[in-house]
C-alpha cells in the first residue's frame, strides 16, 4: 500500500525556502485575455489558471528537478497500492480558507468526488476524474482514500499543477442545483492570494493571503491586479511606460524589451505550440489523407517561424507533436519535418488537388499569444505552395465550441481546418492524448487526431498498463506512428515570457504547468 509515486520530468525551478517580506504595494501583471471569464473553477479551463488560478491550491506540485512534489500542494504525501488503483493523500494539517475555517479531507472528497464531476462542470481534466474515479472517501480529518476504476499508475499527476488544472474547493462555497453546482459569493480558496474583486474584461484584484500555509510563498505584494490587453504591443507599452510591472509578451518582443532597458523573466518548457488538422477524422476531407497533412507539412518553413518569434531561448523546434525530451515515449531519432514546396506541390498533384480551401484559424490564447501572427505565415507559405487559403480571425472563447460541442463544427467543404493548439509539455503524456488526441466519445476534448478508432484503441490499450516501462515502450509507439502519419505539425516547445520593470527583482514559476505562481515574484525595494 506504500509505494510512493514518482516519475522523471523535466527541470522545475522552484521558490527557495527563504521566508517571504511584509506583504505591501502593489503588482500589476498583464496578460492576453481572461479567457471564459468564470471565477468558478468547475467552469475554466487550463487557460484560465493565469487569472483565476492564484486564489486556489492543488494538492500536488513538483519538486526542484520536476518529480511529482509535496512542496506546493496541499498533500504533505501521498501512496499508491501495488495494483495502482488505491490512492492515500495525507493533507496538511493547519491550513485554513480564505474565510478563517479549517481545510479537510471532506472538502477533498467534494472536490474531487461531487463539484469536478458534476455534469455541468467543464474544467480540462474534470473528465479525467470522471472517467478515472470510482469512490473518494475521507478516512480522517485530514486523510483522504481514492479508488480508481482502473489500475493507473499516473493517476497522481492528474491532481497535480504540473499537468492539469484539478484544484481544492470549498464545500461551504457552493450549493447544489438541478445542473451541478454554483458558487455562493466569491470565490473561497486556501491559495497565496485572496479574491477581492473582479470586473470581465477590465481587471481582476487579489489580496496577499498573510496566513498562507507556505511562508515562503507568502506574497512581497499586497495586491495582486490582472489586466487583461488583448495587443501584445500594448501589453508591452504599459511595462514600459511603468503603468505595469509585468506583461506576457509575445516571444518574439524579447529583444525589443531588452533594448528598451527591461528585464526578461521566462516559464520554460511552458506549452508545445503545435499545427492541428480540426475535423480531418472526416472522410470527406481531403485532410484525411495522409498526402494532404504531409504536404502542408512540408509546405511551411518552421525553422524560420521558430527563428522569427523565438528569440533570446524562448523557444525551440520539436519533432513530433507532444513529446519533448523528459517525456515517456519520447524518441531522439525522430527528426522535425523538412521545409520543402516542391515536395509538397507533388503531393497535392499526386492527389489531384482540387483547390478546395484550407481553412486558417487566427486564434490567440493566454499561453500563445503569438498564434495569429505564425498563422499569418503559414498562410503565406500554404498559398506560395499551391494551397487556396481562407484565414479566419476568431477570440479563442468563440472558437472553443467549434471543437468542444457535440457533434464538433468543422465544415467538410474544406480541406482542412488548421488551428495552433498550446497543450502543456506534460512528462506523462496521456493527459495529451486525452485532451488532444482522442475523441469525443472517449472522454477526449480537442478530437483533432485523423483516425478516433485508432487512437481510441491506443488510449484504452495503454491505461490498462500498470508498469512505467511498458506504458514507455508504448508511448513511444504511438509517438513513432503518429509523426510518420503527418498527424500533427510540430512547431515549437516555448517558454511563457514575461517582461518586467524596475520594481520586479525575480520571479520562480517553475519551468512546466499553466499555474504562474505569481506569489513567488519578490520586489526590488
Amino acid at each position: 500500500m506504500r509505494r510512493s509515486f514518482a516519475l522523471a520530468a523535466l527541470a522545475l525551478s522552484l521558490a527557495g525556502g527563504v521566508a517571504s517580506a511584509e506583504p505591501k504595494g502593489e503588482l500589476r501583471v498583464v496578460v492576453a485575455n481572461f479567457g471564459r471569464e468564470l471565477l468558478d473553477p468547475a467552469l475554466t479551463t487550463t487557460q484560465d489558471l493565469q487569472y483565476a488560478g492564484h486564489v486556489h491550491d492543488p494538492l500536488i506540485a513538483g519538486d526542484a528537478k520536476g518529480q511529482l512534489s509535496a512542496d506546493r500542494g496541499l498533500a504533505e504525501s501521498w501512496a499508491l497500492s501495488d495494483d495502482a488503483r488505491t490512492l492515500t493523500l495525507r493533507l496538511r494539517q493547519g491550513v485554513v480558507w480564505h474565510d478563517g475555517r479549517p481545510l479537510t479531507a471532506d472538502d477533498v472528497v467534494f472536490s474531487l468526488g461531487e463539484r469536478l464531476v458534476a455534469p455541468d462542470a467543464t474544467c480540462t481534466f474534470c473528465r479525467f476524474l470522471r472517467s478515472g474515479i470510482e469512490s473518494v472517501q475521507a478516512a480522517d480529518a485530514h486523510t483522504v482514500t481514492i479508488r480508481l476504476k482502473t489500475a493507473d499508475p499516473t493517476f497522481p499527476s492528474i491532481l497535480s499543477s504540473r499537468d492539469g488544472d484539478i484544484r481544492v474547493l470549498a464545500r461551504h462555497n457552493y450549493r447544489r442545483t438541478d445542473a451541478g453546482y454554483e458558487l455562493v459569493g466569491n470565490p473561497i480558496g486556501t491559495g497565496p492570494w485572496r479574491f477581492e474583486a473582479f470586473e470581465r474584461g477590465v481587471e481582476m484584484r487579489l489580496a496577499a493571503n498573510e496566513r498562507y500555509w507556505d511562508r515562503t510563498r507568502v506574497p512581497q505584494f499586497a495586491t495582486l491586479r490582472i489586466l487583461p490587453r488583448a495587443q501584445a504591443s500594448t501589453r508591452l507599452a504599459m511595462v514600459r511606460a511603468g503603468e505595469a510591472d509585468m506583461a506576457f509578451i509575445d516571444p518574439r518582443q524579447s529583444t525589443d524589451a531588452k533594448r528598451a532597458g527591461l528585464k526578461l523573466m521566462m516559464l520554460e518548457g511552458a506549452t508545445i505550440n503545435l499545427l492541428s488538422f480540426m475535423g480531418c477524422w472526416q472522410p470527406e476531407m481531403l485532410c484525411h489523407r495522409q498526402e494532404l497533412r504531409e504536404a502542408i507539412a512540408h509546405a511551411i518553413d518552421v525553422e524560420t517561424i521558430v527563428a522569427r518569434y523565438y528569440p533570446e531561448g524562448s523557444g525551440r523546434r520539436v519533432a513530433s507533436s507532444v513529446w519533448t525530451e523528459a517525456a515517456l515515449g519520447f524518441d531522439p531519432e525522430l527528426r522535425p519535418y523538412r521545409y520543402d514546396p516542391k515536395r509538397a506541390r507533388e503531393l497535392l498533384q499526386s492527389i489531384n488537388y482540387d483547390g478546395r480551401p484550407v481553412k486558417v484559424w487566427v486564434v490567440p490564447t493566454n499561453s500563445n499569444p503569438e498564434a495569429p501572427e505564425i498563422m499569418q505565415l503559414v498562410d503565406g507559405y500554404l498559398r506560395a505552395a499551391g494551397f487556396r487559403t481562407e484565414a479566419t480571425p476568431m477570440e479563442f472563447g468563440a472558437f472553443r465550441p467549434r471543437y468542444a460541442n457535440d457533434p464538433q463544427n468543422f465544415e467538410t467543404r474544406y480541406a482542412a481546418h488548421l488551428y495552433i493548439d498550446s497543450p502543456g509539455a506534460r512528462p506523462t503524456v496521456i493527459p495529451n492524448l486525452a485532451v488532444s488526441f482522442i475523441s469525443r466519445q472517449a472522454g477526449g476534448i480537442i478530437q483533432a487526431y485523423w483516425n478516433p478508432a485508432q487512437m481510441d484503441a491506443d488510449y484504452t490499450r495503454i491505461r490498462a498498463l500498470t508498469n512505467v516501462d511498458q506504458l514507455g515502450s508504448a508511448l513511444r509507439e504511438i509517438n513513432r506512428r503518429t509523426y510518420a502519419e503527418y498527424a500533427f505539425v510540430p512547431i515549437a516547445a516555448r517558454a511563457v515570457v514575461a517582461a518586467v520593470g524596475p520594481r520586479v527583482a525575480g520571479w520562480s514559476p517553475g519551468n512546466y504547468g499553466f499555474s504562474w505562481n505569481l506569489e513567488t515574484v519578490t520586489r526590488a525595494d
